[in-house]
Parts: C-alpha cells; structure tokens; sequence
C-alpha cells in the first residue's frame, strides 16, 4: 500500500486521468478470492463510472496507459515476475481496464474461485463465449516482492471449476455479480483512496 498509491497516483496524474480509487481488503479467515473481491468493488461504486482497472496492488506500473477503452483490455503484458512477458496467451490477469458495459454484460468475475488463480482465466473465457472483444496494451509493471502462497490443492479445484463453467456456458452465465454476496465491515476514507474492509 505505502508503495503503490502514491506509485499509481503520481501515474495516473501524470496521463490527466480523472479517477477514484477503492481498496478491497478481505476479512482474514477464509481462503483469498480474487474474484470476489473484485465484483464486491464494482457492486460498492454501484457502477458509477465509465471504465474500471482492476489492479493487482503488488503491481507497479513502469510504463502503462490507463486510457479508457471501448472493450476489456488487459494492461498487465510485461511484468518483472514473469521475466518481462506473458506467461501465456491467454493471461488476462494482473491488470485489466474494463468498459462498465461490457463489465455487466459478462456479469463480473466468478465467485466460486477460492484461492490463488483461475478467476482472470475465467473472465476471459467470458468475454469469448459472449462475443466481447478484447484487447492488449503494451504495458511494463514492476513487481513488488511478498510471500506468493500457492496451495496446489486449491488451484486444482480452481482448474476443474473453470472446466465445469466452459462446458456450461452455452446456456448461459448465471454467476458472478448478479449472485455476489458480501457484507462492508469497515470504512477507511483517506484524502486519496477509499479503503474497504469486506466479509465474503
């Protein structure tokens, strides 16, 4: 946090972007949802604004455009922990600028992803089965070092999650923003980000 808000601000300044930030921190207890946490974000703005990032907080950018986009874009394409490239071609993760629109149409991330991975594959997943268009821009970020705590457990329950939605999306997605449930426990405003505490 010390590092990148001012990091994000001074960017985001820098390029006259108008903004808000909002933190979401999960209540300590249950295993780390992505997903989750960033519907819970959009749901608490109650989709006031154009276009949204969804930012991995350990992610500084170096050279990045925060520019709005008609379309999901992934900004997050060369990142210092993945040797400066996309460790796939899929990988819609990290950082993602999303058009509120297209945002609703996909109905958010899934809920149902418990644990580190998986959430950004499934996102994408959504975006190609309704026919958004998605596009890459060019973007360096570096990387903050911490604990990456992976429980191989998790993440391959994550992955039979991710096969059971492909196989089901023909008939629609029925999950994510329109079934999130979350609880704010606390409120935290600063002079420049807004810093939420939620029970998921």
């Amino acid at each position: 946090m010390k590092e990148f808000i001012p990091h994000i601000i001074k960017t985001l300044n820098a390029q006259k972007i108008n903004y808000n930030i909002l933190v979401v921190e999960q209540e300590a207890g249950k295993p780390f949802n992505r997903g989750k946490l960033l519907n819970a974000g959009f749901d608490y703005t109650r989709g006031t604004f154009d276009y949204y990032c969804f930012h991995d907080i350990d992610m500084l950018p170096v050279e990045a455009d925060y520019s709005f986009c008609s379309c999901p874009t992934h900004l997050a394409t060369r990142v210092e922990q993945f040797n400066w490239k996309l460790p796939g071609d899929n990988y819609f993760g990290g950082v993602v600028l999303f058009d509120k629109k297209s945002f609703k149409k996909i109905d958010g991330y899934s809920n149902e992803y418990w644990g580190w991975g998986v959430e950004d594959d499934d996102v994408y997943a959504r975006c190609v089965c309704l026919g958004i268009p998605t596009s890459r821009k060019n973007c360096s970020f570096k990387s903050l070092p911490h604990e990456r705590k992976i429980i191989k457990e998790e993440y391959e329950r994550n992955l039979d999650t991710l096969k059971s939605f492909h196989n089901a999306f023909g008939e629609g997605i029925k999950e994510g923003l329109d079934t999130l449930e979350y609880t704010v426990l606390e409120t935290k405003k600063y002079d420049t980000y807004t810093k939420i505490l939620v029970s998921i």
